[in-house]
């Protein structure tokens, strides 16, 4: 059965701004979860000895959400734009109003940094080396374009079940399953 570990539910933000003539209260909703929708997507797939670990901090880095089982390590990070996206695995633009609009650094080449690092922490913490295969996620873009990409960069969560789904060693033991998501269960972040 997946185990889900979600961080603590995030309540609207009220904050008091000055008008003109008087104060007013506006309430920010908070950002989207997306727990829900990964959850059904992958419960067929990741049955047995999974666990999701929500907002977990590695190093610098948040990420959105940690897979871990038999198949190995599963890094999910979003990206919340809503404007259309073109990357290329040189470029990464994003759509404006006055045209496009280069993003440095490149979210692709942030995500291979992320994942060489996990890769080496989870090594020194295992003892052993762990198989770990990160995914960005564009669940809010209008229209994503990717070209000569090789990382897994989709805008809807199906990639992760597919990946997932054509992983076929196990490589992982039920030891080392629940070391790495006590390991990403203490740095979870709970803002």
């Amino acid at each position: 059965m997946l185990q889900v570990l979600t961080a603590v539910k995030k309540e609207p933000e009220k904050r008091q701004t000055k008008g003109l003539f008087r104060t007013k209260e506006e309430v920010i909703a908070p950002p989207k979860s997306y727990t829900d929708e990964i959850v059904e997507i992958i419960r067929h797939t990741c049955r047995f000895d999974w666990m999701m670990i929500e907002h977990v901090q590695l190093g610098d880095d948040v990420l959105d959400y940690v897979l871990v089982g038999p198949k190995g390590v599963f890094l999910v990070r979003i990206n919340r734009t809503t404007s259309a996206v073109h990357m290329t695995n040189r470029d990464c633009r994003l759509e404006t109003s006055l045209g496009w609009k280069n993003i440095y650094p490149h979210p692709m080449e942030e995500l291979e940094r992320m994942t060489k690092h996990v890769r080496s922490v989870l090594k020194k913490q295992c003892g052993q080396a762990v198989p770990v295969t990160s995914f960005l996620i564009f669940p809010e873009t209008s229209r994503l374009k990717v070209e000569r990409i090789k990382a897994n960069c989709a805008d809807t969560f199906d990639v992760i079940d597919d990946v997932i789904a054509k992983t076929k060693l196990e490589l992982l033991s039920e030891a080392t399953i629940k070391h790495i998501a006590y390991y990403c269960s203490e740095r979870q972040v709970h803002k």
